[in-house]
Formats: structure tokens, C-alpha cells, sequence
């Protein structure tokens, strides 16, 4: 993909939040389980269990993804001192979520099954509940970012020697010296397979192509990372500082400078 193709990091950190996305889908569960409890009376036991309590979960989940995201933007970065470095840790969270709101959907069929026993006259409900059973089936299968495939590993590592990038289902990071000027060139932001993609594309002054890492979890913003790696990169005396424990505050310096 050509250069100037690709977003910004300003165009990425603004197309990637969520919040309120998260929020709407929230107030749209909400809403409908509002209005089906209002006329519960009129439905069998199963819908006001598919229409009401599905939703209203729906709506918790949506919600803790939204207010995660917010919180998370605004707690500061979170880092750990290790012996190669600052390291930043993947924000996984929302997959984690999304895993357990699929888990739940799949249970629905089951649900309806008993909800059919007590109830035989509820067969639109049976069908409706294997159908949400499939639907979270579905969503589990296809996604590659479950918890169990995610390493437990820094996305992110600041090191005195070199800037360590490892995306969530690579088995081993990715490693570039500080001395072969590493800059963030900009990012590919796409849908494929149902699953989002963000691209980001790294030059290097010995290579004349670009690294292209998958940044999904990416714990803080994308400025925030052009800003530490565009420094450190110009500033090779701060470079040792990162191997200390006085690490962590020249990196809250270097972000909240100016």
C-alpha cells in the first residue's frame, strides 16, 4: 500500500474509539428491553426471556466496553519495568467480553429447551433460542482473537538498545534498534473476514520496506507511541534511562511535555 494511503496516527486514534459506539448499542438494548417488558404480558415466558434479559445483558456488556475504553484512556499509561525495558501491556479486555457474550448467546438454546418443557406452547422461542445459540457459536469461531490464542506477553517493550513490537497472536516480538531510526508511517484500518484490522506500517533507515505489525490491543494511543518512539529515537542519551527504574517517569515526561 502506497504511503500516502495510509491514515495518520491522529485519523487512526480517532476512527478506533469505540466509546461511543459502545454506547449506543447499550441505549439500543436498553430500550427494547424496556418496551418488551412493558408488554410481557402478551408473549410467552420464553420471549420475555429473549427480549428482555438478552438484551439488558447486551446492554451491561456494550456499556462495560464503553466505560473500559474511557478509563482506559484516561488512567495514564501503565507501565512495567523488566529487564529489557519499559513494557507495555495489550489492552484485552474487550476480547475477553466479547468471548463471554458468545459463551452466553450459545447457552440460549439450552435455555430455550427448558423454557419449552415448562412451556410447551413456546416453540417460536425454542426456535429463537438455538438460533442465538448458533449466532454466539458463530462469533466465537470466527474470531481469531479469543483469549486462549492472545499472548501473555509485552505488545510493547522500550528497550536502552531497541523498540520491541509484538502483536497479540505472534509467538515472538519483532525487535528494532533504536540506531535504525524506527518511524510510524501511518496505518491500515480495514475489515476482513469480520474481523478488524490495524495495520501499522514502521520504516527503517536500513530497509526499504516497512514493518507491518497487527495493533489490535494496543494499550495507549497511537500519538502517545509516535511521541516515545520519535524521541527516543532523537534523543540517544534518554535511551539507557529505559533499563532503570527511573524509566517509567522520563516516559511520563516525554508524553506530557509541551
Amino acid at each position: 500500500m502506497a504511503e500516502s494511503s495510509l491514515s495518520s496516527v491522529s485519523d487512526a486514534d480517532e476512527r478506533l474509539s469505540k466509546a461511543r459506539a459502545n454506547f449506543f448499542i447499550a441505549a439500543v438494548c436498553a430500550t427494547c428491553a424496556i418496551f418488551f417488558f412493558c408488554i410481557r404480558s402478551f408473549f410467552p415466558i420464553a420471549y420475555t426471556f429473549f427480549f428482555v434479559v438478552v438484551p439488558i445483558l447486551l446492554a451491561l456488556a456494550s456499556l462495560t466496553l464503553g466505560v473500559a475504553e474511557i478509563v482506559q484512556r484516561h488512567r495514564g499509561v501503565l507501565m512495567h519495568v523488566e529487564s529489557e525495558g519499559i513494557a507495555l501491556y495489550p489492552f484485552i479486555f474487550p476480547f475477553y467480553v466479547s468471548s463471554i457474550s458468545s459463551v452466553f448467546l450459545m447457552t440460549c438454546g439450552p435455555i430455550a429447551l427448558l423454557l419449552f418443557l415448562i412451556h410447551p406452547d413456546a416453540i417460536s422461542g425454542l426456535i429463537l433460542g438455538f438460533s442465538y445459540s448458533f449466532l454466539g457459536y458463530t462469533m466465537l469461531k470466527m474470531t481469531e482473537y479469543r483469549p486462549s490464542r492472545i499472548h501473555r506477553s509485552p505488545l510493547i517493550t522500550l528497550g536502552p538498545d531497541h523498540l520491541s513490537i509484538q502483536p497479540l497472536l505472534h509467538d515472538n516480538p519483532t525487535r528494532i534498534r533504536w540506531d535504525c531510526n524506527p518511524q510510524i508511517l501511518g496505518f491500515e484500518l480495514f475489515v476482513a473476514a469480520n474481523e478488524p484490522h490495524q495495520l501499522m506500517h514502521v520504516s527503517t533507515r536500513d530497509s526499504e520496506d516497512a514493518f507491518v505489525f497487527e495493533m489490535r490491543g494496543m494499550p495507549i494511543c497511537y500519538w502517545q507511541l509516535a511521541r516515545l518512539i520519535n524521541h527516543f529515537v532523537a534523543h540517544p542519551e534518554d535511551r539507557a534511562t529505559l533499563g532503570t527504574p527511573q524509566g517509567p517517569q522520563l516516559v511520563t515526561d516525554v508524553l506530557t511535555a509541551g
